[in-house]
């Protein structure tokens, strides 16, 4: 092997590949960046009809959550309200969009 290949860390055209520990920190980095980046986008609980059945969903840019319900209007009005209060309190980093 030659003194390149060694100070590269390259045996037989492979290359060494960091260790499993620098490897996690990168990945806990990128989650946490995630984390803090679903926080960010804008967030709206919206409440809607179809034929007469009222549903609530949770919009975060063009991401949207599947649509719970179907409730009575005064019902979705109160989801939308406590959807919001938690929102507003934990984020949106639970929140599964599709």
């Amino acid at each position: 092997m030659s003194t390149l290949q060694q100070e590269l860390g390259v045996t037989d055209g492979f290359r060494t590949v960091g260790s499993a520990q620098h490897y996690s920190k990168v990945v806990k980095f990128i989650d946490e960046l995630a984390r803090q980046a679903a926080n960010d986008a804008p967030t709206s609980v919206e409440i809607f009809s179809d034929r007469g059945r009222w549903y609530c969903r949770v919009r975060r840019g063009d991401e949207k959550t599947r649509p719970m319900g179907p409730y009575t209007k005064q019902q979705a009005e109160r989801i939308q309200e406590a959807r919001r209060m938690l929102i507003a309190k934990r984020g949106t980093a639970r929140i599964m969009f599709e």
